[in-house]
């Protein structure tokens, strides 16, 4: 069990950040393309306790990670869920696994999440269909710090999760509500040459 702590800030400039990542010691651990299931009873039991069973999927690496997060009393300034992780080495089986103990797939999204590491901080620069955000996970303090390293501290602050940032965003729009977002094949193809992706993104 794992205590997760993160922040997100939203709709900054990718191109802008990277080089000031890069001048204050921050490490490129490259990018990926997350495709995600989440799953819940029939009466939307694990939704309405805010506990959370997904089944991810790194697309093109055949790597799989089965995560629960269980609610946590966040604070104000940062987001905070107990994650209980474990790798499986089939996707496939898990989710079979979980359907015939009663779980269903209730909503998938995808994102293209880029991976830093500076000062003991995971900033993650996400790309979702609707929104980028960069996302930093740490302790609250080092949270904290980087994010005044980084000039991030004038960028929007949340700590709510994409789920709701995307009901949110829909309703911006007047759009009804949807559980799933995933990518167009028009930013399939344009962030699959923007990060050097594979062909399986």
């Amino acid at each position: 069990m794992t205590l997760e702590i993160e922040r997100k800030y939203l709709n900054v400039d990718f191109n802008a950040l990277r080089p000031v990542l890069e001048s204050r010691g921050g490490r490129c651990l490259g990018a990926h393309f997350e495709r995600n299931a989440l799953f819940d009873t029939c009466d939307a039991g694990l939704f309405a306790s805010k506990r959370l069973l997904r089944l991810r999927e790194w697309v093109g690496e055949r790597r799989y990670l089965l995560t629960l997060k269980l609610p946590r009393d966040s604070r104000e300034d940062f987001k905070v869920c107990d994650e209980r992780e474990v790798e499986v080495a089939d996707g496939e089986s898990v989710s079979a696994i979980l359907e015939g103990l009663g779980y269903a797939i209730v909503a998938r999204y995808e994102k293209i999440r880029e991976i830093w590491r500076l000062d003991g901080v995971d900033i993650c620069l996400d790309v979702l269909p609707f929104m980028t955000a960069v996302e930093l996970e740490g302790e609250p303090v080092g949270i904290s710090r980087v994010a005044d390293l980084l000039g991030l501290s004038k960028a929007t602050a949340s700590v709510k999760n994409y789920h709701d940032l995307h009901q949110q965003w829909r309703r911006q729009h007047n759009m009804p509500p949807e559980p799933s977002f995933v990518f167009s094949e028009e930013q399939r193809c344009f962030w699959r040459k923007e990060l050097s992706l594979g062909r399986e993104v």
